[in-house]
């Protein structure tokens, strides 16, 4: 029984590295790169170009008319992007549509906001820092304390690993007072002294509803911001910027996605539906990017086989839209091939900062292959115990594998 069970252990973990490998392995060997366009709108000819690159250096500079550009031609159309390159060589335009055109200035007015797939759900590390928002030096000071949210909010000494009990205690009946009910659901905020100044805490509590803290000279603010809690609120993003337009933004369960401005916190949306529904924004499966210019808005949806922007003017009032495609990767003849051979793929989330293993299901598929290795299994080895082919019936040709690897015991 215990050869048994050592056996099918081993088997099990066969599988489960087979599943993690194989498919990448043959990925990396079949599937052949598709260069995607990356598309802009330029400012200049209010129209959408892009570059493409096909490999050995190879690269066009085109707007969707098919007009062709050489390369300083296609940033000059785009000024706000390569502005340093334009100054550099004395092609930055004095004015553009009334705005003076210089480095600073176009620093100064510009923002961008992104959300990736991997920053809705990400691990939480259950410690914080609370900036001082008007300190005494020209930068942001990361303080010696930390602080929890659970049904109480504490601060804690690191070095000593004690609780701060004065300074848990005064912040703790501040958030109270404003209307707090702990424990909280999302704690956002950009925790890095790499900017102007610091915005603190962006906190939805026990009842949904979404409260501002801060430290200011050393005491807390705490402000019920009066969003809407039946909003539907999936993630908060924060991100200080010397625009001052809008504190972050804010993402829904119906993948809206609002920012929540400076206007004592009302909320601003932004579109994230195309004219083509197929196209319209769905945070697990898609890359949103808003650009903000000094003369206008670009909202760039990307997911797999299209990328698909929209053009806001300053008061947030739609001026066009375009949408690119390509053969999305699920239809390409290698991935084809490959739901065919596997029944599944395990895969690492962003292993750079975390691992999150995630299966893909091949279904119907998946079972063609199965059923060939079943087939397999009884042609090679026919005297084998009848869990052998409970395990490639379920596993398909990763469980073949380990079964034919390691054999039972006489």
């Amino acid at each position: 029984m215990l050869n048994k069970l050592s056996r099918y252990t081993i088997i099990l973990l066969m599988v489960i590295v087979s599943a993690l490998y194989l498919p990448d392995f043959f990925s990396m060997l079949f599937d052949k790169k598709v260069d995607t366009p990356r598309m802009d709108y330029s400012a200049v000819i209010d129209e959408f170009v892009y570059l493409q690159y096909y490999g050995m250096g190879q690269i066009d500079y085109k707007d969707i008319k098919g007009n062709t550009y050489t390369e300083r031609e296609y940033y000059q159309l785009l000024p706000f992007m390569f502005y340093a390159n334009l100054e550099k060589w004395q092609q930055l335009p004095p004015t553009l549509k009334g705005f003076e055109m210089t480095s600073k200035n176009i620093r100064r007015n510009s923002q961008m906001l992104r959300i990736q797939p991997k920053n809705i759900d990400p691990p939480i590390v259950p410690l914080n820092i609370m900036f001082e928002a008007e300190g005494d030096y020209a930068q942001l000071m990361i303080p010696d304390d930390v602080f929890r949210l659970g049904n109480t909010i504490e601060f804690l000494d690191p070095a000593s690993n004690s609780v701060i009990e004065e300074k848990s205690q005064i912040f703790q009946e501040a958030m109270l007072a404003a209307g707090f009910t702990f424990p909280a659901k999302i704690v956002a905020a950009n925790q890095t002294n790499r900017k102007p100044f610091d915005e603190g805490y962006f906190i939805k509590d026990a009842t949904n509803k979404i409260f501002h803290l801060k430290m200011i000279k050393g005491e807390p603010v705490c402000i019920q911001t009066g969003i809407d809690p039946d909003l539907g609120i999936r993630q908060i993003f924060i991100g200080e910027n010397l625009r001052k337009e809008f504190y972050g933004w804010l993402l829904t369960d119906k993948n809206e996605i609002y920012l929540i401005t400076y206007d004592n916190y009302k909320l601003r949306q932004i579109p994230t539906t195309a004219s083509d529904p197929k196209y319209d924004y769905i945070a697990n499966d898609m890359t949103i990017r808003f650009y903000i210019y000094p003369v206008n808005k670009h909202i760039q949806i990307r997911g797999d086989g299209f990328n698909q922007m929209i053009v806001l003017d300053n008061d947030y009032k739609k001026i066009d839209e375009h949408v690119m495609t390509w053969t999305p990767y699920d239809k390409r003849p290698s991935s084809v091939v490959k739901s065919f051979i596997f029944p599944f793929e395990l895969s690492t989330y962003d292993p750079m900062q975390w691992v999150k293993i995630q299966m893909n299901i091949f279904w119907w598929h998946g079972l063609i292959g199965i059923a060939i290795s079943l087939l397999a299994l009884l042609i090679f080895s026919r005297k084998r115990p009848w869990f052998d082919y409970v395990i490639v019936l379920f596993t398909g040709v990763f469980g073949l594998i380990g079964v034919l690897l390691i054999k039972p015991e006489d």
